[in-house]
């Protein structure tokens, strides 16, 4: 059994030879995790066992433009800063250009992106390079890759989105019809060119907080539903699956994501509240496939080796049982994870 029929079998709820697995962590993490075993990136995921790969389009537009104080503006026009502490080395958003907008004329008129940015000549031979793997594409790698509620916050900034989401609807949906056909038209393009090479679009767009839903269920069925339903189907008219991103508690939401479409949900954050594997395995294992849930904000970081190896014992016995589980960080590994825990987590995943 290879990579890709062991992905595939147990999105489909048959348990194969073994757990699928997939790794992500900071570039931080990479370098030490890489030095560890005296690998490149490629070669630590096959030392892994990692089951799947990424594939992209290639950005082809114009060098992205700077302002003054070191601002990077990226295809929508988003500007971010970097961040560096001792324990992350990170961007922040710090530039919203539709803060002052108040009217569909002035979203309608914005500079939207156009796909023409990217190039994806190459989708196929990408593939071919990673064929007998499960190949997934992350999205946008141009520095502007983002669902549309994310990107919502990011062009409006969060407290005017989340106001204009209540108070002025007509303009967010016209901001949220140019984001979707961005979308759909990327997505498109990239599955005409990878010739069907393609399982799974990864979609990220967060829904929840630590505590809660950061809108409704009304709200998401409104502005993001039908969106989402886009995506979906595009997938599976090429043969492949979506895998919906969304950090948070957004258990109330689920059968949302069910009915839409979605077949595996990313990237169940068991320390956000009602997010327990048990729970969600039991009420929605039989329809849905569980990508995550290994948690990179208190277990990794705060566990012992030992510790680690029972927790992925555990999480694999809960939603690896009858299949629809793939395992993997709740997030990427962040650098304050000790380099003993990420190794015990993976001897134990192939070795149980």
């Amino acid at each position: 059994m290879n990579a890709k029929e062991r992905v595939l079998m147990s999105l489909n709820h048959q348990e194969p030879d073994r757990c699928p697995i997939n790794f992500r962590a900071t570039d931080a993490i990479v370098d030490i995790v890489c030095k560890h075993y005296k690998k490149d990136y490629y070669g630590l995921l096959e030392h892994l066992n990692v089951d799947f790969r990424e594939v992209f389009a290639d950005y082809a537009g114009p060098k992205f433009k700077k302002l003054d104080d070191g601002t990077q503006l990226d295809i929508w026009g988003v500007g971010r800063q970097e961040l560096i502490t001792e324990l992350s080395r990170d961007v922040y958003v710090n530039h919203s250009p539709l803060s002052h907008a108040e009217t569909v004329e002035e979203v309608r008129k914005y500079n939207w992106p156009s796909v023409d940015l990217f190039d994806f000549s190459q989708m196929e031979s990408k593939c071919d390079r990673f064929a007998g793997y499960a190949i997934s594409t992350p999205g946008i790698h141009a520095e502007g890759y983002h669902g549309v509620f994310h990107l919502l916050t990011y062009l409006f900034g969060m407290e005017k989105a989340m106001l204009d989401l209540a108070l002025n609807e007509e303009m967010v949906q016209e901001a949220i019809k140019h984001i979707n056909k961005f979308l759909v038209d990327y997505y498109e393009k990239m599955f005409q060119q990878a010739n069907g090479k393609i399982d799974f679009l990864f979609y990220k767009d967060d829904f929840g907080s630590q505590n809660s839903q950061l809108i409704s269920r009304e709200m998401f069925r409104q502005f993001f539903g039908p969106g989402l339903k886009e995506l979906v189907d595009l997938a599976n008219s090429y043969g492949a699956a979506l895998i919906l991103h969304s950090c948070g508690s957004v258990i109330n939401l689920i059968p949302d994501f069910i009915d839409l479409g979605v077949r595996v949900l990313d990237p169940i954050q068991t320390s956000a509240k009602d997010m327990d594997i048990s729970v969600l395995k039991e009420k929605f294992g039989d329809k849905l496939t569980f990508h995550g849930a290994i948690d990179t904000q208190e277990v990794l970081p705060a566990s012992s080796p030992a510790e680690i190896r029972e927790i992925v014992k555990n999480t694999i016995d809960i939603l690896g049982k009858g299949g629809g589980y793939f395992f993997s960080p709740s997030h990427r590994i962040q650098q304050d994870t000790p380099l003993e825990n990420i190794i015990a987590m993976y001897e134990t995943v192939n070795n149980y």
